[in-house]
């Protein structure tokens, strides 16, 4: 019989070097033989895409979005100037009594109030937009939400190139009613999605994390957006930085739509609800539903009772308070530094920028192996790598629920540099001390008697920067899969509503302080109200994982 062109058989095992491989074609098919023959093609091209996995192309469109908001901010601030100025001298004559005629009193001081105008404005809608955003993410999936954002925005970019354009109190009526456009699009609505994509993309393991590396990335893109601001109004003129914002925002919303993920609004929830009525009474609530999220509930603990948990109410407190006390830190370094040591607008900038670059570096860099290294030396594991976990395929916790080839779930697997026992408590460790450190740090830059040392304190002081971070990713391990849009939306709100309170606040003492020829003390108030929250943090216990009748383990 003549042999197949195959296979070539040998004249004895030792007559060939290399090992004898038969055509896979030649052996009869079987239960395990693919139905059809693997794409090679189709597989390197699935690598070489995993090396852009959706946890990176999230952050990509944070950078863009950050970057695109902040492109305007410095170009909006002088349109305000420049069209009061212009409304100002239709009714009056320049005596020429000075270099530039829009540097009078009555100009600056016309400029100020409409600029409170309009951030006002702009607060207040942002606030409201975080209802919205939480209420259109559970209704419509984070997608969506995301890039509801973006239209708005882009509709808002071209009102105000009209605005500069007509010009005058014209010009700056339609700058302040636009503003109203972030009550359905803003910056604190996409990143409150950007939140709810990280948690669900990423397991819990990793959230903390990877909420640092986001806001990382968003301080990075916001420190670029002035910086590119600046540059394409000096070079093309008032309007390029609006232009230019405005196809970053179109770019935005089709790269978004073509590769982000999509993700539906069931995945909030792994439990379906028990009937209809249960869902119509849950959408019905939801539009206020971050509200309830710090409100104590009673739990049943496992020896049968029944308690508050407060532990919640005192997180939400503690973050309040800690941005209520750090949220005016980079003002003040620029009055200080203006009022003190006599910094002009690009010094000014200068320090600015280099504090959110130092932000970002900690953010994005440093932040994610403390986390890591921090959970690996509590858990007393040793099997996991002290890395940042931005592995090219994250597991989702979708994923994680699906069982392994043994089948036991993979969740339960030792993989993570953490476990089921302690989850997030080296984060609230490092909540509470990172607002401590911050403190303690800021009360030190009341001693700043140069120039300088106010560039070293804005070089320093980022290095205690992630309690944000670090409360959004304890908070989640309080809540269910279905309120972790709600609660990301509750810590948005409140550091929202901190950051309006500590400018009217601190804008007071530091006018008192002013008046007195001591303006540094602002940064002893700053530090004295961080330790205390630091004293509420020191409260909050993490709760413990349930038993089988759904009893929780409240700390005593």
């Amino acid at each position: 019989m003549a042999t197949p062109k195959s296979y070539t058989e040998p004249t004895s095992p030792s007559s060939s070097s290399s090992t004898i491989k038969p055509d896979p074609m030649s052996s009869p098919p079987n239960e395990n033989t693919a139905l059809l023959p693997p794409d090679l093609h189709s597989s390197e091209t699935r690598k070489r895409w995993n090396l852009f996995p959706p946890v990176r192309r999230v952050f990509f469109t944070s950078l863009l979005l950050s970057m695109t908001f902040a492109f305007t901010q410095t170009s909006l601030i002088y349109a305000f100037r420049v069209m009061t100025c212009d409304e100002y001298y239709k009714t009056h004559e320049w005596d020429g009594s000075h270099g530039d005629r829009c540097s009078i009193p009555q100009v600056e001081g016309k400029s100020a109030r409409e600029i409170a105008i309009m951030s006002t404005t702009t607060t207040t809608s942002t606030i409201a937009n975080l209802f919205i955003s939480g209420w259109f993410i559970k209704h419509f999936g984070v997608k969506a939400a995301m890039f509801q954002q973006t239209f708005w925005a882009a509709l808002r970019n071209l009102c105000q190139m009209y605005a500069l354009r007509t010009g005058g109190k014209a010009g700056i009526l339609i700058i302040q009613s636009t503003q109203l456009f972030n009550v359905l699009g803003s910056a604190g609505g996409y990143q409150i999605a950007s939140n709810v994509f990280v948690s669900l993309l990423v397991p819990s393991e990793e959230r903390t994390k990877m909420f640092g590396v986001l806001t990382g990335v968003i301080m990075l893109g916001s420190s670029l957006g002035y910086t590119l601001g600046g540059l394409a109004y000096n070079t093309y003129g008032l309007l390029a930085p609006f232009q230019c914002a405005f196809g970053l925002l179109c770019f935005c919303t089709i790269f978004g739509s073509l590769f982000l993920p999509y993700l539906s609004p069931e995945n909030h929830s792994k439990e379906p609800s028990s009937s209809t009525e249960t869902t119509k009474e849950k959408k019905k609530q939801s539009f206020l539903a971050p509200l309830k999220i710090f409100i104590p509930k009673k739990v049943e603990t496992l020896d049968g009772k029944i308690k508050r948990d407060y532990n919640l109410l005192l997180l939400g407190a503690g973050a309040f308070v800690s941005v209520l006390a750090t949220g005016y830190v980079h003002v003040a370094l620029q009055l200080v530094g203006t009022d003190a040591f006599g910094f002009t607008p690009g010094e000014s900038g200068m320090m600015l920028s280099g504090n959110l670059l130092v932000k970002a570096f900690f953010l994005s860099i440093c932040f994610p192996r403390i986390i890591t290294w921090g959970r690996k030396l509590l858990s007393h594991r040793t099997d996991v790598p002290s890395g940042p976990a931005m592995d090219e395929h994250p597991e989702t916790p979708l994923e994680a629920e699906e069982p392994d080839d043994m089948g036991a779930p993979r969740e339960d697997q030792a993989r993570q540099p953490t476990d089921t026992q302690h989850g997030s408590t080296f984060d609230l460790y490092f909540l509470r001390w990172s607002i401590f450190i911050d403190g303690l740090l800021t009360g030190l830059t009341t001693l700043s008697t140069k120039g300088w040392h106010l560039y070293f304190a804005a070089g320093v002081l980022p290095f205690a920067s992630a309690t944000g971070s670090a409360c959004k990713g304890v908070t989640l391990d309080f809540v269910e899969a279905d309120q972790r849009s709600d609660a990301l939306g509750a810590i948005a709100l409140i550091e929202k509503i901190a950051q309006v309170s500590t400018i009217s606040l601190f804008g007071t003492i530091f006018a008192v302080f002013s008046e007195q020829g001591r303006p540094t003390l602002v940064f002893l108030a700053n530090g004295a109200i961080a330790m205390l929250a630091f004293i509420l943090l020191l409260f909050v216990r993490m709760p413990k994982p349930k038993d089988d009748t759904g009893r929780i383990a409240l700390p005593a």
